[in-house]
């Protein structure tokens, strides 16, 4: 079962957080209490992914980069932990049909960075489309996260003492509107635009980027979703 060592991964992490972090979290009582759910989230350093998932009421699933996997000790703890290998220079079909399914079939929380890698700006970079069609084909909710402060934790290392002071914002859940009228790509266009503004909205002005002169659009591709949408429907 993918992620079997993440629950003990992240007690551990969690402790390091609170004895060495000064650590906010605002909007918890957005998240549902399971899956499935898209977590969409800004990305600054390595330690991101367990700061993300130590907001989470369950263990969740995520892609990272291939190089991460190269070796079969790393390998064999990244997939303990929740994570499965992804090929950032091309359209990984088997990364998608992975997190596709651990959304839709295990029905599980996955968390993704939508710009595809660590900006070392601190300004949100483009958005890459693959989770907006994912979105778009699944239906699967999804929940912006927007996170300051990580930029200063880099190593991998620093999983063990992080000290930082960090502000992590949980949004509103929403979902991605289908469109009969345009192609695949130009809505999924449109979709990751928007999943980009409402993390930017969150974000202080410095780290909102290439997105910073776009939050006031009005949104077409995504709508505000209810968790009694989902309740009444089991």
């Amino acid at each position: 079962m993918a992620g079997w060592l993440f629950p003990i991964c992240n007690a551990g992490f969690k402790t390091t957080l609170k004895w060495f972090s000064d650590l906010s979290i605002v909007g918890q009582d957005n998240l549902p209490k399971s899956g499935p759910l898209i977590v969409v989230s800004n990305h600054l350093s390595n330690l991101d992914p367990a700061i993300v998932a130590a907001a989470l009421p369950e263990p969740p699933v995520f892609l990272a980069k291939n190089e991460l996997f190269k070796f079969p000790f790393m390998s064999s703890f990244m997939r303990a932990y929740g994570a499965f290998p992804v090929n950032r220079r091309k359209a990984d079909l088997r990364a998608v049909n992975w997190l596709t399914r651990q959304l839709v079939s295990e029905r599980r929380m996955a968390i993704v960075f939508p710009e595809g890698t660590r900006s070392k700006s601190e300004g949100l970079l483009q958005g890459q489309s693959g989770i907006a069609r994912i979105a778009l084909s699944t239906g699967v909710p999804i929940i912006p996260f927007a996170l300051t402060g990580s930029e200063n934790l880099q190593s991998p290392f620093k999983v063990f003492k992080p000290t930082a002071t960090l502000r992590l914002t949980i949004g509103a859940s929403f979902v991605a509107i289908p469109s009969r009228t345009s192609s695949t790509n130009e809505r999924a266009s449109l979709v990751t635009t928007e999943i980009m503004i409402r993390i930017a909205r969150m974000l202080p002005e410095g780290y909102r980027g290439r997105y910073s002169d776009h939050c006031d659009i009005d949104f077409s591709a995504t709508a505000d979703y209810s968790w009694s949408n989902r309740e009444e429907s089991v």
